[in-house]
């Protein structure tokens, strides 16, 4: 027999033994869909809704119910047995609900649209993920575990699954669910109430119940709410750093992870700044399906919240964006035998959460409005004031390092980059050239130096002592020069005296102090620091006529603290560091802050180091300034230095684009001195070699772009590659070509390569 031979007779023979594995796996394979499909029934009718309306209209109780194990599994049946029933209404909205499963909807009266908890399962891609297939039908998602594992596991499940016992109660605006897993022993209020243009989701702390064999870790209200499919012409959004936008697309790839993340930046502390995701500073998300939209807003509870997108291709073929509330969270304990394990923290999470959603219909459907929203909350009800006058210039932001320490082996060297008087002379030339609106902050201005901390607030003999920097602080007052201390309250280095290990710095849940693998680098106790803050700070300082206190690293962390004599949450940390701030407001008259997470947003006169970029999810289509549009007009923010940007022209075009004030970090002297300390990222920074290219850009933004700079900024959209346009208020629209050759607009208007034009209002 020839070779050729045996191979195919080789072939032959492998394919009838595959076959045979194939047929007699295949029984085996059927009984496993069957019993999948069956554990996969969502809940149905099981009581008769007229009698659930009629006790709701009367105030009480509706019949507990349950449904039964064969319940029909299609939405659409479940509709039939039991249809929405209106249960509030507002001039623009209406609640509907449906007793079999609490399913609900709002109809937007001003053009009939309808957005649904539960998704119609001919929109759901039978390809999809089964269990996300039921799972889409569902009113809540759920995280649980069992404390009694020697390590952590989590398990999702949702109302679909579980068929919870439902009580339902009407509320003067809405409905009042009461939902019992009696599998779990789990059990939780959710509220749906309307309020003006707006539908209000919450969940009640004190309404949580547990087991001992099974501890909630997190629930996620309305999590199919608005979902999208494939074929909708519309866009998701979350706040990932400046805000990212995922469009929906008929052809995608299938996903391994979602956007998830917790309001405010990382549950656990992460002293690894390297490759961290940028945080969601606000607690928003946003939808648009075809002409209309809403944007989800966490008003109440947000310190312990995430939030979610999902694109299509993750699980099942939808789009969706929701909120998860945190109950729970999880920790490092450290086992007898010296391992660490994950464990649940013990204790229960019972604070109300309260999520919001504003709804958007017609032109106002886009991201523009949805930032609009959420402005208007933080104005009329957050209380966010303005920081920006109208006709105020738009101010040069200049950041000078005054001085660092150089690590040698026997004595550390204090390096003077800027003394006090260098730094009023720089002042003062600016000034001369036609720089006329200044906010300056001093780094390192102490005699510990730039990143040496905690700094003890004592200025530098070095640099000119307290009676320098009195002299300069009387300087920029009389010129109207805005002038920040920056300082940081929140870190510690071994070895650096003016703070206990034991008692001064944040403690984790493991009751051991947090810190990084080399026990380097510690926490504030924000409980401690806020103490004795007016002692050991305010009152030092008082006699120095400055603007105020910049505080670092408050705007872009925040964290529990299990310190037995400062023990906060996260709102609790945040409300120490936001009372901090709004003491130096009171002394010096303004406060400012770095990163920018929302708690700040109250009592700060500038922000700094708001991003302009997301993390660059694989499912982000486009970057937006989200925050941006948020902010602008209300307070004063700057990103990175222009001068450390690899592209200093592209990074001045982005500043124009998101509406930043430019920005500047120099020293007077040579930044070559830098190389062997902690900040040689500092490459470039010597004022007169950057002053002729940063006063000329300076008054070209303030010339051309002064008019908006106190107006909110209402729209931002991409005209072409590397075209984009920001409108604001009055009509004014800014329109930034990234390109090398010039570009024309669809109205004709050309703008050159690697700049800008402002069209005014009416253009």
């Amino acid at each position: 027999m020839s070779t050729k031979a045996k191979r195919w007779l080789y072939y032959g023979v492998v394919a009838v033994v595959l076959a045979g594995l194939v047929l007699l796996a295949l029984p085996s394979i059927q009984r496993a869909i069957d019993r999948a499909q069956q554990e996969l029934k969502p809940a149905s009718a099981a009581a008769d809704p007229a009698d659930e309306t009629d006790a709701a209209e009367a105030g009480g109780d509706a019949a507990e119910t349950t449904p039964p194990e064969d319940a029909p599994a299609g939405e659409d049946q479940a509709a039939n047995a039991s249809p929405y029933e209106k249960v509030a209404e507002t001039d623009r909205l209406e609640l509907m609900f449906r007793a079999s499963d609490s399913a609900i909807a709002v109809k937007d009266k001003r053009n009939g649209h309808l957005w649904k908890s539960a998704v119609p399962l001919d929109e759901v891609n039978a390809e999809g993920n089964e269990l996300w297939t039921a799972s889409s039908q569902s009113i809540f998602h759920l995280t649980f575990t069992d404390p009694r594992l020697p390590a952590i596991e989590t398990q999702e499940t949702n109302s679909a699954l579980e068929r919870p016992k439902m009580k339902a109660t009407s509320l003067e605006d809405g409905i009042s669910v009461h939902y019992e897993l009696e599998r779990l022993g789990i059990g939780f209020d959710m509220q749906f109430r309307l309020k003006d243009d707006a539908l209000e989701v919450t969940v009640p702390g004190q309404s949580v119940t547990e087991s001992e064999n099974n501890w909630l870790m997190a629930i996620s209200p309305l999590p199919f709410f608005g979902a999208a499919t494939d074929h909708d012409q519309g866009y998701s959004v979350y706040p990932d750093g400046s805000g990212a936008l995922s469009t929906f697309k008929p052809i995608h790839p299938e996903y391994l992870n979602p956007y998830r993340a917790s309001v405010y930046g990382p549950d656990m502390i992460n002293f690894d700044s390297f490759g961290r995701d940028l945080n969601a500073m606000l607690p928003i998300f946003g939808q648009k399906v075809d002409d209309n939209a809403f944007i989800g807003m966490i008003t109440k509870g947000e310190y312990d919240a995430r939030i979610l997108f999902s694109p299509s291709g993750y699980l099942i073929n939808l789009n969706r964006v929701a909120s998860e509330l945190v109950y729970r969270r999880e920790y490092e304990a450290v086992k007898k035998d010296g391992n660490l394990a994950k464990k649940p923290e013990k204790d229960l999470l019972r604070e109300d959460h309260t999520i919001r959603y504003v709804f958007l219909s017609g032109g106002d459907a886009d991201y523009g409005h949805m930032a609009a929203a959420y402005r208007d909350y933080l104005v009329n009800e957050a209380g966010v004031q303005p920081r920006i006058k109208e006709g105020d210039p738009i101010p040069f932001g200049l950041d000078l390092l005054m001085g660092i320490k150089e690590n040698r082996i026997l004595f550390d060297r204090f390096i003077a980059t800027t003394t006090y008087d260098e730094a009023k002379g720089i002042m003062d030339e600016l000034g001369k050239q036609g720089v006329k609106a200044i906010s300056a902050n001093l780094l390192g201005w102490t005699d510990k130096g730039y990143l040496t901390y905690p700094s003890g607030n004592e200025p530098s003999t070095k640099l000119g002592g307290m009676s320098g920097l009195k002299g300069l602080s009387e300087y920029a007052k009389a010129n109207g020069i805005q002038l920040f201390l920056q300082d940081d309250y929140v870190d510690a280095w071994k070895g650096v005296d003016g703070f206990s290990t034991r008692g001064d710095v944040v403690v984790g849940a493991n009751r051991f102090a947090a810190t990084d693998r080399y026990s380097e680098t510690f926490l504030l106790s924000a409980g401690k620091q806020n103490q004795q803050f007016q002692s050991k700070v305010l009152d030092p300082l008082g006699k120095l006529p400055i603007s105020g206190i910049n505080f670092d690293a408050i705007g872009y962390q925040d964290y529990y603290d299990y310190n037995k004599d400062y023990p906060s949450t996260r709102e609790g940390t945040a409300a120490h560091w936001t009372e901090m701030m709004q003491k130096a407001a009171k002394q010096f008259g303004a406060a400012a802050s770095i990163g920018g997470n929302g708690y700040t947003l109250k009592h700060s006169s500038r922000l700094f180091g708001i991003p302009m970029e997301d993390s660059g999810y694989f499912f982000t289509d486009e970057t937006i300034p989200l925050y941006q549009m948020v902010v602008h007009g209300l307070i004063p923010y700057s990103g990175d230095a222009q001068n450390l940007f690899y592209d200093p022209q592209l990074q001045y075009l982005k500043m124009v684009e998101y509406g930043y004030m430019p920005y500047y970090q120099f020293t007077m002297n040579y930044a070559d001195d830098l190389k062997d300390t902690y900040y040689s990222d500092l490459f470039s920074s010597d004022y007169k070699s950057w002053a002729p290219q940063a006063i000329e850009q300076y008054k070209e933004m303030n010339e051309k772009l002064r008019p908006v700079w106190s107006q909110a900024m209402t729209s931002h959209r991409k005209l072409a590659k590397d075209l984009y346009e920001t409108g604001y208020e009055d009509g004014t629209r800014v329109i930034v070509n990234y390109a090398s050759g010039e570009a024309r607009t669809e109205d004709g208007r050309v703008v050159p390569g690697k700049n800008f034009i402002v069209v005014p209002k009416g253009g």
